[in-house]
């Protein structure tokens, strides 16, 4: 019951901005989510799919990556399909000197947290977590939840391994032909920018699907 009331709440707090989740600290925020096991699924992927927030809305898709639309902002999705078929951890350590690191475990799984200061009042946000990583820059204010809605969305995502052995025996067929958008320089993300206009061209249904 705890947990289903701590999604509820989540999901409370991503669509009327609750000041709970703007007070709350990182750490309480990973816990909770963590902690209410998402197992609602609303998006698909050809290999995968995930839990969208409301309010977010798939702007491009193709097998590996995804833009999320959201208040302006644009959140950058990848999924690391080789990564997961081969079943190779990343391995991840906090990194000093940057506006927050934290490096956190959730049922034998490691993720991490990223947020470094681009000045002029943008923030990089970079969550990784079971193979997915997300990208976006917000303002300062935003910080929080943006972290809570990159972060119910790679914890909640659920990968087809049948689909993607056919999607690596077409395209990939072995590791060293991946290029990992994970090891993206973690100064900064150039192609990354604050995004205000709001993007019509592909747009995809946020309804359950069973």
């Amino acid at each position: 019951m705890r947990k289903k009331l701590i999604l509820i709440l989540a999901m409370l707090f991503i669509t009327t901005g609750c000041v709970c989740v703007q007070t709350a600290s990182i750490e309480e925020i990973i816990d909770d989510i963590l902690t209410s096991k998402i197992s609602v699924y609303n998006h698909n992927n050809e290999g995968f799919k995930y839990y969208l927030p409301s309010g977010m809305t798939v702007s491009y898709k193709d097998e590996y990556n995804e833009i999320v639309k959201s208040d302006g902002y644009s959140y950058y999705l990848y999924v690391d399909l080789v990564r997961f078929y081969n079943e190779i951890q990343n391995t991840y350590k906090e990194v000093e000197d940057i506006y927050y690191s934290h490096v956190f475990e959730n049922d034998n799984k490691k993720g991490v947290i990223n947020i470094y200061n681009e000045g002029k009042g943008i923030y990089l946000i970079n969550v990784e977590y079971n193979y997915a990583k997300i990208e976006a820059h917000v303002k300062k204010e935003d910080i929080n939840l943006a972290v809570t809605k990159s972060l119910l969305i790679v914890t909640s995502v659920k990968y087809n391994k049948n689909v993607i052995s056919n999607m690596l025996g077409k395209d990939l067929t072995t590791t060293e032909e991946e290029v990992n958008v994970f090891e993206i320089a973690d100064d900064s993300s150039t192609y990354l920018q604050v995004d205000d206009t709001y993007y019509e061209e592909k747009s995809y249904d946020s309804e359950v699907i069973n």
